[in-house]
């Protein structure tokens, strides 16, 4: 061996942040929510607001805002969250924000949640099952670009 060089091992950076993103991961796999279902939130100060739901787990979700929204947010605060089905039922579950961050969307800032859905409420059973239903629609869905057309 040249001098000065002694027989200490190498390790790959690239294999640690592998390693590193994987004990992160989250205990859910997400699924990505695009769709026409209304979902608010209601806050004392700023009223009902239309959130964008980015994605959903059993466990959680993320949400953003249009960054000048009135809705402000801080890490712990708990709030309902409106899932309308119909113009006028809903189905309601708590969610406690444990991210906010402030991203460019498309050029446009946005104020993104991310949250921890409270598996205590009633209305927890409902939620569950409709994560499992578009789940299950992302698996086994497909996307018409060609005949969707709606005539008034």
């Amino acid at each position: 061996m040249p001098k000065g060089i002694n027989n200490q091992r190498v390790i790959s950076l690239s294999s640690v942040r592998k390693e590193k993103i994987e004990e992160k991961r989250r205990d859910y796999e997400r699924v990505v929510f695009k769709s026409n279902f209304g979902v608010f939130t209601y806050h004392e100060e700023s009223g009902l607001n239309a959130i964008e739901v980015l994605d959903i787990s059993e466990g959680g979700l993320q949400f953003q805002t249009p960054e000048r929204s009135a809705l402000k947010l801080d890490v712990g605060q708990i709030i309902p969250i409106r899932f309308y089905f119909a113009t006028d039922h809903y189905i309601t579950i708590d969610v406690k924000v444990v991210r906010s961050f402030i991203a460019l969307e498309n050029g446009t800032a946005v104020h993104r949640y991310g949250c921890l859905l409270d598996k205590g409420m009633a209305s927890y059973a409902a939620i569950f099952h409709f994560v499992q239903f578009i789940t299950k629609c992302a698996e086994h869905g497909h996307k018409d670009e060609e005949h969707l057309k709606v005539y008034y």
